[in-house]
């Protein structure tokens, strides 16, 4: 076959496509909102390409150093973003209301097909019926239900939902921030009430000489334009170290060291690092005099240095708990004391368990000895998203009559399920109200949660902490419905009526992750740019737009006009979705027309809409990026709000707010410690906790490049051959145990059990394994136990073997890690 035969026979696959461009947020990527190019044809997405909004037809980058240093790159999608589509087109896809017939849980009951009046009808009847009868904090909507607001999108007008107080992914290092930084993501991104932005901009990476990636494997679990620029900052010099129980993508790629680490034993290395930096002086004494509250930074030292206690946190001690030879501690300590710039970043998976908040607060206490917490290329260490954006996309009137209802913050993001669990008891008067709500972290002044309907549109019941409790929660809900993309999806067994979910992305003009609208602005990591997110496709079958759900639930409420004013006429979905791209381009034209001269100050020229819907990126070149607290350090302005108005190494917080009588419900010292004093025993998931003479194994549960949370479970493109699920263990640890690579295993403990292939491999340390967040549950309903009520899972779900106990310790992270016993399938206890 010649070449102009060929180049036309490659011609004719490409007639009639044309080309749509989305982001797929429901990654969850907090750093990106990465760029995909939609190829359609015939109603379908026959491809989809990486970015090429900077370069037309041309996914390479070639821009040169001044384009890169101002942000001026394109954001390709990672591989699940790139596999989405096979989502759209599983087999298994679920394509039409379905009722539950029988009972809930796995084993039980069976799904029917229903007509979508039916469905409408029995949801906003249930609605009514749990509001009007169990009043406040009813229905409790599981998408995120976070930041102390509820995700509910009727809520405003319709009595019944709840609110709740933190959050999933940053839970860790949430109460660090407030105590010590006086930092809290609600005022900055919901309230507009500060602007201590204590995020980082991906380019203000290359101004540092030392990134710390502790706890954290970005090239697998932070996609976008952030591992790009680490990976740029090592290539131009800059040291990178990596401290992991495991020897991860990020440690191979980038890492100059590797310092393995046992888990949950950060606290101790922080405060062995700490000892040096005070001991060799080698703290930054300008921003310590300037920004540090100087009664609090003495009184550390001294704990530090052993006066309080008598056991100063030298390398010597820390090594032991550790793993980390002291010559390897003192070394990496004088190495963070002595750099210019240092990106210490300790992530979720340090702070995400019993105790971990100290560590999540401790970095930040490192980050503030040496001012890195807020100068270029340092970072925050807790949080570290939220940063100032260089452009702001179009407002949208949606029609929303004013709020009549704010729903009241009842408990902690992470305890529904205790709420749930604890609710019988104190109505029976076998648990006191302050008991009650120690254990969900309720405010003092709110309602205490009723929950009688839960609503989802994730696989929840699949996705979080000790499984089995949310499980028997929700089988015992009046009513429960949302959405789900698969038959057979974990969480679909608790639902009352189960709805057909769009891949939003591509299917519909849904609103994202946060509500986020469809001009959207990525949270984080590059704010230069946005993108208008088109539908890209029709949805198949009877699968319809989930705003067009709520809004035909608003209308038989009674409250369609407070919902949307400019919607509630459409009743076909295609005519509601036109309806909601009207409203998109009233909103980019409106903007377009630049009344304030902002559009014409920032270098950009808005195109009209018709030629804009073509290439629909906004994109202005960075000045500078943003580094941790720039606006406020440039201003002259301490960004920390706090008591004394410094951040502060023994919290004034925490001294005037006895924390059992605030929202948090447990205790946490004035300052970070390795062993706090009002828990007598070491925490939980501990490599020093007495119940490791049953489970004597470390788990921890790390993300993978090839699920979010758990979708693409099923996605033939994530799976199989591309990834393996398995249980990683060390050869140390294996061959006691009579495992080999690739024999199924049971992995237990008191909280469940899971049967998963081994995968024996040095790249963990002994006495850690680890089991990747992502996997569905699968019982086996002809093994049933009392451990395992609905049957022991066959696929390899981590959460069930995590548990969630905070008390004594505060209330508010999710947690990730836990203890475990590994046995070969079929051989002996």
């Amino acid at each position: 076959m010649g070449r102009e035969e060929i180049v036309g026979k490659l011609s004719e696959r490409h007639e009639g496509v044309h080309h749509v461009y989305t982001t797929c947020v429901n990654n969850g990527c907090w750093d990106a909102s990465c760029i995909m190019k939609c190829a359609v044809k015939d109603n379908k997405i026959i491809s989809i390409e990486p970015d090429d909004s900077i370069h037309p037809n041309n996914a390479r980058e070639d821009v040169g150093d001044e384009a890169i240093n101002q942000g001026m790159i394109q954001m390709r999608g990672c591989p699940m973003g790139h596999a989405w589509r096979q989502e759209l087109y599983a087999e298994s896809r679920l394509l039409y209301p379905m009722k539950r017939i029988g009972g809930k849980g796995a084993g039980n009951g069976h799904f029917e097909r229903i007509s979508w009046e039916e469905a409408l009808d029995t949801i906003a009847e249930k609605m009514r019926e749990v509001s009007d009868k169990y009043g406040d904090a009813s229905i409790a909507y599981c998408q995120y239900s976070a930041f102390e607001h509820s995700d509910l999108p009727l809520a405003p007008w319709l009595r019944g939902a709840l609110a709740t107080w933190g959050d999933h992914s940053t839970s860790g290092g949430h109460a660090g921030e407030e105590f010590f930084a006086g930092v809290d993501l609600v005022d900055i991104m919901f309230n507009g009430t500060s602007q201590s932005y204590p995020g980082f901009e991906a380019p203000d990476l290359l101004n540092s000489d030392l990134i710390v990636l502790w706890g954290f494997d970005p090239l697998v679990g932070w996609f976008g334009a952030v591992p790009y620029y680490m990976k740029l900052a090592q290539e131009r010099g800059c040291k990178v170290v990596c401290i992991e129980p495991r020897y991860t993508v990020s440690c191979e790629v980038l890492a100059d060291q590797w310092i393995p680490i046992r888990p949950g034993t950060d606290m101790a290395l922080m405060l062995a690092i700490a000892y040096v930096l005070y001991t060799e002086d080698l703290y930054d004494h300008e921003f310590v005099d300037q920004y540090v509250e100087p009664v609090g930074f003495e009184t550390w030292r001294k704990y530090v240095v052993g006066e309080v206690d008598g056991e100063p946190k030298t390398p010597e001690w820390a090594a032991p708990l550790t793993g980390i030879p002291a010559e390897t501690i003192l070394a990496f300590a004088r190495l963070y004391g002595n750099a210019k710039a240092a990106h210490l970043q300790v992530h979720y998976s340090v702070s995400k368990r019993n105790l971990g908040d100290y560590a999540g607060a401790g970095a930040m206490l490192l980050q503030a000895m040496t001012g890195n917490i807020a100068r270029p290329g340092g970072c925050e260490s807790g949080c570290s998203l939220v940063t100032m954006p260089h452009v702001i996309p179009p407002n949208l009137d949606w029609g929303r009559a004013p709020t009549e209802f704010f729903p009241p913050v009842v408990c902690n993001n992470n305890k529904i399920t205790e709420a749930i669990y604890c609710r019988p008891l104190y109505d029976a008067g076998e648990m006191p109200e302050e008991e009650y709500r120690r254990r969900i972290g309720a405010p003092l002044d709110s309602p205490l949660p009723n929950i009688h309907m839960i609503i989802m549109d994730n696989n929840y019941a699949n996705n979080q902490h000790n499984v089995n409790k949310r499980m028997r929660g929700y089988a015992s809900m009046d009513f429960s419905w949302g959405w789900q993309w698969h038959e057979g999806q974990p969480s679909a067994e608790f639902l009352d009526i189960v709805l057909p979910a769009p891949i939003h992305q591509f299917e519909t003009m849904d609103t994202y992750f946060f509500g986020n609208e469809r001009m959207f602005l990525g949270p984080c990591g590059m704010r230069n740019y946005f993108v208008y997110c088109d539908q890209a496709v029709e949805p198949p079958e009877e699968v319809r737009p989930k705003e067009w759900v709520w809004m035909q639930i608003a209308k038989r409420l009674g409250i369609g006009e407070k919902y949307s004013s400019k919607l509630c006429q459409y009743d076909d979905p295609k005519e509601f979705t036109e309806g909601v791209k009207a409203i998109y381009r009233e909103g980019y034209e409106t903007w377009a027309r630049d009344d304030y001269g902002m559009l014409a100050a920032a270098g950009i020229t808005p195109l009209p809409w018709e030629e804009f819907v073509k290439h629909p990126i906004i994109r202005v070149p960075m000045e500078e990026p943003f580094y941790p607290f720039k606006n406020c350090i440039e201003a002259g302005v301490s960004p920390f709000i706090t008591p004394s108005g410094k951040f502060e190494f023994d919290s004034n917080y925490i001294k005037e707010n006895p924390l059992p009588q605030t929202k948090y419900r447990g205790e946490f010292n004035t300052y970070p410690v390795w062993q706090p004093k009002y828990q007598d025993v070491p925490a939980n998931d501990s490599y020093y906790h007495p119940k490791t003479g049953e489970f004597p194994l470390s788990l921890v549960t790390p993300v993978t490049s090839y699920r979010q949370h758990s979708s693409n479970d099923k996605n033939p493109w994530m799976r199989d051959d591309v990834y393996k699920h398995a249980v990683w263990i060390n050869p140390a640890d294996a061959v006691p145990r009579g495992i080999k690579d690739g024999d199924m295993c049971s992995v237990y403990n008191e909280l469940g059990e899971v049967r998963i292939p081994a995968f024996v491999t040095s790249r963990t340390i002994p006495g850690t394994v680890s089991i990747h967040h992502g996997s569905w549950y699968r019982p086996d309903t002809t093994e049933v136990t009392d451990k395992m009520p609905y049957g022991v899972d066959q696929g390899g779900n981590c959460n069930l073997l995590i548990g969630d106990t905070h008390l004594p310790h505060i209330i508010g992270a999710l947690l990730t890690a836990g203890l475990v016993q590994i046995k070969k399938f079929g051989g002996d206890e």
